[in-house]
């Protein structure tokens, strides 16, 4: 018998939470298919929360039918969430660790110490990824990561560096003189390359130095020994706050899956719970 499981995801950042609500059709036929995105809504970390918006959003599925499931690198964001939960009609939170029941294996020095929402994006990776083929996942937000899932489906590292947001905030407080850029800025239209005044220059650097820092990394990875075996090549999946801005110039190596950290941790809600 087949029915819809609707989930309520949230994901708690350093400087904003992510709201989605999806669906999946169980049990999942599809192996390669992420649950489907039908809301979605982003907010700063200090904003309220709007309950009234999530509860019309979820409707009145079947209790039976329904999880709410929350994650992310925020701790107090994540406290600020479970005790602020309305009792109805929205079903209590499961909260995702990275933990010894998380269904990923992590092969890394320090398993424990991984960001939850690098391993999510895996999870979600393995969804989608060919047998034997590997994955490299761009996520760009506060920190920009490029992460690794071998052949084989295990998490094995990747690289960190600062993103848009981090990066405009570094050169405002740590000069005297550069003003602080918006990454909203960047959005409005493609920088210049050239920047003829300061704030054209930052705006330059910004985007254009991301872009090919990420480049790069994709370029090492897919040349990895990690990957020399495989007769395929890597999957590579771009996501995060950031993406959008850089996926019309990544379009030629990417799978642009903006939402992937969500459908990542409504995978391993299902999982968890031994629903999917």
């Amino acid at each position: 018998m087949t029915h819809s499981l609707k989930q309520l995801a949230i994901d708690v950042g350093n400087s904003r939470i992510k709201f989605v609500v999806l669906h999946t059709n169980l049990p999942v036929k599809d192996c390669k298919q992420l649950p489907l995105v039908e809301h979605a809504v982003s907010m700063p970390i200090d904003e309220p929360i709007p309950w009234d918006q999530l509860r019309n959003w979820f409707g009145n599925q079947p209790e039976e039918h329904c999880q709410s499931v929350v994650a992310g690198s925020n701790p107090r964001g994540i406290i600020k969430i479970v005790s602020d939960w309305p009792l109805t009609p929205l079903p209590s939170p499961v909260e995702v660790l990275n933990t010894a029941d998380f269904p990923l294996e992590i092969d890394v020095d320090e398993p424990r110490k991984v960001g939850i929402d690098r391993l999510l994006n895996a999870v979600a990776a393995n969804t989608l990824r060919n047998t034997d083929q590997g994955a490299i996942i761009v996520d760009t937000g506060t920190a920009t990561t490029v992460d690794v899932v071998s052949t084989e489906g295990h998490f094995v590292g990747g690289s960190i560096l600062p993103g848009f947001e981090l990066s405009a905030k570094s050169l405002h407080d740590y000069t005297a003189l550069l003003p602080l850029i918006p990454v909203a800025d960047l959005r409005q239209a493609e920088p210049v390359v050239l920047g003829n005044h300061t704030i054209n220059a930052i705006r330059s650097g910004l985007f254009w130095g991301q872009l090919g820092a990420i480049r790069e990394l994709i370029h090492q990875f897919q040349n990895h020994s990690l990957f020399k075996t495989s007769s395929e090549s890597p999957l590579i999946l771009l996501t995060g706050g950031g993406s959008s801005l850089l996926a019309s110039h990544l379009d030629d190596l990417v799978q642009f899956e903006p939402l992937l950290t969500l459908q990542g941790l409504a995978i391993v809600a299902q999982k968890i719970s031994g629903i999917r």
